[in-house]
């Protein structure tokens, strides 16, 4: 050290920093997260479900158990076979049972997913048969003890013989056959003759993506419909007409179909107000209130061509009798397109000649069949005369009992008169009570009013409020006298057509089972 005059020198460490700001660029997202210093956590418990047990039943043998034949007891249980399906706790009473795991036929090992905890000790089989021969197939071919088959009614189920699963495949309506990726196949419906093959592509031809299916264990369930004979007298006409299993189709290539839609929305009738519908070209509009009974037709008007109703001034909720209604009231409105018929599938599809006018919801829209005659009209005829009518046992066959009458109508010059509104399929007789006095007669609905030759016979029809027919007062002659009558037949414009219904033995499976007919007609 060197001294200095004057003072000594003494050295003193010194340290200096400098703050150097650093930033650093991340690419993703930077997830902060904190807790308060004084956060307890509460302890948590997990529960993990025990993986399945897996147990070689014949270690040292190569051919694959039969289905059906395995019974081995582990752990104070007794374990049974069915179907691939392990069931151990049999019912004796019941031959129920839980089940608990699978079999793996070709592997000869079972799975049990669920079994007891800390269950060991070892496994004493009490039976299992092998086989080396006839064990798997994938292709099936046979046919149902009975024919046809109800349709989409068939169901098949098959054990994999590489895992042992379970799968089922059932038909639809076309006959198709499928189910679980592996099941392809048809049934015809008709022969009962079920054609089946095994595979995870149904265009493979070459077997490549074959997959064996245990044999023994297919099995299958269909419903067989049978035919019974049905009864003239309860049917009222010969069954010898009707198709042989009594079912008719009321859609066939060529037939008229109406696809009509009934809307509805409730409606609060006010004075003099005219509502618009949404759509046009209605066939109906009505009113009903919440029981189905109509509104009075004259407390409002419609124009179906526009889709408007317009309510009467003053407007007053009542029936077509006065009586009241009970609220809410609600308006239908119905549209249908009546057109031909050029397709009809099993599956219940059909197909239409003409394109429809509206857009309706499919859910909520009805085809029906239609039964059309061509060009009818009422008509009178049969007219013949008889100079005795017996009371007791009358004449209502087509030819006269007897000779005829003196007296005669005219019917060249004043033919009678009868029109479609009125007229209805009967057989008519007038009977003389006095020279000039006779009583109108109906087969079926007797004596129906009285007339005389000075006066026009026109009995009304109640139904249409139009008579029956017109027997005009001109066309008489002289010469009655009390027991002659005269004879004739009417027929009305309408079709005659049969109805027979008939309903499928079995459980009822709906509540409200009804058919509706509309009488339909067109003028020119």
């Amino acid at each position: 050290m060197a001294i200095l005059a004057g003072k000594p020198y003494r050295s003193v460490a010194k340290a200096e920093s400098t703050v150097v700001p650093r930033q650093e660029i991340f690419g993703g997202t930077v997830m902060v997260r904190a807790q308060a210093a004084d956060s307890v956590y509460e302890p948590q418990t997990d529960t993990l479900p025990a993986p399945p047990l897996a147990i070689d039943l014949l270690p040292d043998a190569a051919d694959p158990i039969v289905p059906g034949s395995l019974i081995f007891e582990w752990g104070g249980e007794t374990y049974i076979d069915r179907s691939g399906v392990l069931f151990r706790s049999l019912n004796t009473a019941t031959n129920a049972g839980v089940a608990v795991g699978q079999v793996d036929y070709a592997a000869r090992k079972v799975t049990l997913q669920t079994y007891p905890a800390a269950q060991a000790g070892a496994v004493n089989r009490l039976a299992c048969l092998t086989s080396n021969g006839g064990f798997a197939t994938t292709d099936l071919y046979f046919r149902t003890p009975g024919a046809p088959l109800r349709p989409a009614s068939l169901q098949v189920t098959v054990v994999r013989a590489d895992t042992a699963e379970i799968i089922t495949g059932s038909a639809d309506l076309n006959g198709n056959v499928t189910g679980g990726g592996i099941i392809h196949g048809t049934v015809d419906a008709q022969t009962g003759i079920v054609s089946l093959r095994f595979n995870t592509n149904p265009d493979d031809q070459a077997g490549v993506t074959s997959v064996p299916v245990i044999a023994v264990l297919v099995t299958y369930n269909a419903v067989v419909q049978t035919s019974m004979p049905m009864s003239a007298d309860l049917l009222g006409l010969d069954p010898v007409r009707l198709p042989a299993d009594g079912r008719v189709p009321i859609y066939r290539e060529g037939d008229v179909l109406v696809i009509h839609h009934t809307a509805e929305q409730e409606v609060i009738p006010e004075t003099g107000q005219t509502v618009a519908l949404g759509r046009a070209y209605q066939a109906m509009i009505e009113v009903v209130d919440s029981l189905g009974v109509p509104l009075d037709p004259e407390q409002y008007a419609v124009d179906r061509e526009l889709g408007l109703i317009t309510w009467a001034t003053p407007v007053l909720l009542q029936d077509p009798d006065g009586g009241p209604l009970t609220p809410p009231l609600t308006l239908r409105d119905r549209v249908e397109h009546m057109t031909v018929c050029n397709e009809v599938q099993i599956t219940g599809a059909v197909g239409i000649g003409s394109p429809m006018p509206w857009d309706l919801p499919a859910d909520e829209t009805m085809v029906s069949s239609a039964v059309t005659w061509g060009d009818l009209q009422a008509r009178l005829y049969r007219w013949f005369t008889q100079q005795t009518w017996n009371q007791g046992t009358p004449n209502w066959s087509d030819e006269p009992i007897g000779s005829g009458t003196t007296a005669q109508y005219n019917q060249l010059n004043y033919p009678p008169i009868i029109t479609n509104a009125g007229a209805i399929a009967g057989k008519w007789a007038l009977v003389f009570t006095s020279a000039t006095a006779f009583n109108v007669v109906e087969e079926r609905l007797g004596v129906i009013t009285a007339g005389n030759i000075s006066a026009d016979c026109a009995p009304i029809n109640p139904a249409t409020g139009s008579p029956y027919f017109t027997i005009r007062r001109e066309g008489w002659g002289s010469g009655w006298a009390a027991g002659n009558a005269v004879r004739f037949n009417t027929d009305a414009c309408l079709g005659p057509m049969w109805v027979v219904r008939t309903v499928l033995s079995g459980q009822g499976t709906v509540d409200d089972d009804r058919l509706r007919l509309q009488v339909r007609g067109d003028a020119d």
